[in-house]
């Protein structure tokens, strides 16, 4: 058995929200749980129970009667028609005001140029209740959809929940977001009201977003309302609607809260529909009980507002934590500006991508002492653990991972498990996950898919427009009947730990962000000179990611001249975080004989298998050119 980076004390253990809610689940269900392994196993074998101590630990406010937690046929296919404590009524804007005092503070918040400023509960809902104010004058009622093209910023905190006290629907991209990226997103949803910031600052560099608002306003005719973040008709909202006392509708537990978006890796992004309650209680249980944050704390996630981690960080003060937000780039001024403001914030829990914090292995850092450390996005390597308890020995280092499909993190840590490196420490309660072989059988110790075996309140309601839920069926069940499968190889060990091994679909994740091959292959289509192309990320042992673009280029054309028009096209559309790290010319690209292309197989080889498990031949169109990749992959390594 390994040595452990970090053991928690006994004090550590019982002054954590786990060992508290253990007690009140005792207490309550007549239950004696004497490790962390028995209470997890209650929770997903009775699951019921189990959300409703959820319901009854928080104080959850809701109007209505419930008959059944969890309403679900056992169909043997999906958990779509899953129905959660159907009955109740509650807002999720009024539980993060719930009895918060006006002098406290609620959102600590910096920018690149060290704009520090907090601001407190009261000036929260003065600001809050300006933009309701605003939108319920311009008619904005329950299911409609607001959307923002903003930074992670007080004020985009503040639109989220006025829009979210009125039952409207969010939906947010970051400005990094291309035009066609965003269109993309938008335009499935139909929303009424744009708030937009024209101007933005990131690494020292000013950018418009104005060719964006023409571009939107083009194509997405629902828009009836644009707000300029910072402008004057922005100004305009705090002159004309004097603060009143905040209203929040409270609406069913499954009426749609925000609207997040898959990579698009078949086609255009998937518009992911989350529920009010479920993120409710999901959010309370991750970041109450496996986060340990806990009132008076300080929570800070760096994200921007196109990751889930925005609306997971944003549920910190549902703990009555104080939210810290840094708006810009992480490593800006060789990253003095972000760690000045940590300092300066005292933040007690501090999150970040896997790829930031192996990136700052020799970066020096004192006079610091977090509570927490988490990160996610990708797998934190082991040196990059070893690297970060030797920085902050006396700190837990939390690995987590989940997903924008359930808005949270399934795996994550625990107050009452040691750190062990490379690992993450424990599955949450309430989430039913074992590694499952090709066979189909669940396996230990051994790599395997991440499957579900039952549903959780979290998951998606629905997908957007997806009729019949055909898209939604088709992206988690369609491998595996009556089984959620996630898309991550990982193995469980005997202690409980669990090790990420990265996707298993083609999905490319760029610091925990997810982008479709789709949007890659549509930019390098429209280049001259390319016939086709194939598109991977690796990550190395670093905890380093690369995006490989293979090119099959027409007789004539030179990759030199081709590549800088892509790079160019795909900052332009969509990101710089599109623009791949090596680029190589390839006489073919692989196909199965229903002529999809062989991402898989290639981002196998190139993560060290063999050419023969790495794909069959027997499902290929094109067998030969595998050889090619193989050659490749010698080569650079």
């Amino acid at each position: 058995m390994k040595k452990p980076l970090w053991t928690p004390s006994e004090q550590y253990i019982k002054s954590s929200v786990l060992y508290g809610f253990q007690q009140f689940v005792e207490l309550h269900y007549n239950r004696c749980f004497l490790d962390y392994a028995a209470f997890y196993l209650w929770s997903i074998e009775q699951p019921e129970s189990f959300w409703e101590a959820i319901l009854l630990y928080f104080k959850i406010d809701y109007t209505g009667k419930y008959n059944r937690v969890l309403a679900w046929e056992h169909t043997g296919t999906d958990f779509i028609g899953a129905r959660w404590l159907e009955g109740i009524s509650l807002s999720y804007a009024e539980h993060i005001f719930r009895e918060k005092k006006d002098a406290d503070p609620a959102i600590k918040y910096t920018d690149e140029t060290g704009n520090y400023r907090d601001i407190t509960w009261y000036e929260l809902r003065e600001k809050v209740s300006g933009i309701q104010q605003f939108l319920k004058e311009k008619g904005i009622q329950k299911g409609d959809r607001v959307v923002g093209i903003l930074n992670n910023t007080i004020d985009t905190v503040a639109i989220f929940l006025a829009a979210n006290s009125l039952g409207a629907i969010w939906s947010c991209c970051s400005p990094d977001f291309g035009d066609k990226s965003i269109t993309e997103r938008f335009i499935q949803i139909a929303p009424k009201v744009l708030f937009i910031e024209l101007d933005y600052q990131y690494n020292g560099k000013t950018f418009s977003k104005r060719e964006t608002l023409a571009y939107i306003q083009d194509h997405i005719p629902s828009i009836e309302t644009i707000i300029a973040v910072y402008g004057d008709d922005w100004q305009a909202i705090f002159t004309n609607y004097p603060p009143q006392e905040l209203h929040f509708l409270r609406v069913p537990f499954s009426h749609p809260i925000w609207i997040l978006y898959s990579s698009g890796t078949t086609g255009k992004p998937k518009a992911i529909t989350h529920g009010t309650g479920g993120n409710l209680l999901e959010h309370y249980k991750v970041l109450a009980i496996h986060q340990n944050v806990q009132k008076g704390e300080n929570f800070l996630w760096y994200s921007t507002t196109g990751w889930m981690m925005w609306n997971y960080a944003l549920s910190s003060l549902l703990c009555d934590a104080t939210l810290c937000l840094f708006n810009g780039a992480i490593h800006y001024n060789d990253h003095q500006a972000f760690w000045q403001f940590v300092k300066q914030a005292s933040v007690d829990h501090l999150g970040g991508g896997a790829a930031y914090f192996s990136a700052i292995h020799d970066l020096k850092i004192e006079n610091y002492k977090p509570k927490v450390i988490g990160s996610t996005g990708s797998p934190l390597p082991v040196v990059t653990f070893e690297n970060l308890q030797k920085k902050f020995p006396d700190t837990p280092i939390i690995s987590l991972s989940g997903g924008t499909d359930v808005c949270s993190a399934f795996l994550s840590g625990c107050a009452y498990l040691p750190v062990y490196a490379g690992e993450i420490q424990c599955r949450t309660l309430g989430s039913d996950i074992v590694a499952v072989n090709d066979h189909g059988e669940e396996v230990y110790n051994e790599v395997g898919e991440l499957v579900i075996k039952k549903p959780m309140p979290s998951m998606p309601i629905y997908f957007w427009e997806d009729n019949d839920n055909e898209k939604y069926r088709e992206s988690y069940f369609a491998e595996r009947k009556g089984v959620w499968s996630h898309g991550d190889w990982i193995s469980i060990m005997d202690h409980g730990g669990i090790v990420m091994y990265g996707r298993s679909d083609a999905t490319l994740n760029r610091g925990g962000i997810r982008i479709g091959t789709a949007e890659i292959y549509n930019v390098v289509n429209e280049v001259q000179g390319a016939r086709d192309s194939l598109v991977i990320a690796t990550d190395n042992e670093k905890g380093e990611s690369n995006m490989l673009l293979f090119i099959q280029l027409y007789e004539g054309s030179v990759l030199e001249a081709i590549v800088p028009v892509i790079k160019s096209e795909l900052r332009k559309q969509y990101s710089a975080r599109h623009v791949p790290d090596f680029f190589y010319a390839v006489n073919d690209i692989p196909y199965t004989l229903s002529g999809k292309k062989l991402e898989i197989p290639i981002k196998k080889i190139f993560s060290g298998y063999p050419l023969e498990k790495a794909v069959s031949k027997d499902v290929m169109r094109n067998p030969k050119c595998m050889e090619e990749y193989m050659q490749i992959y010698l080569h650079i390594h």
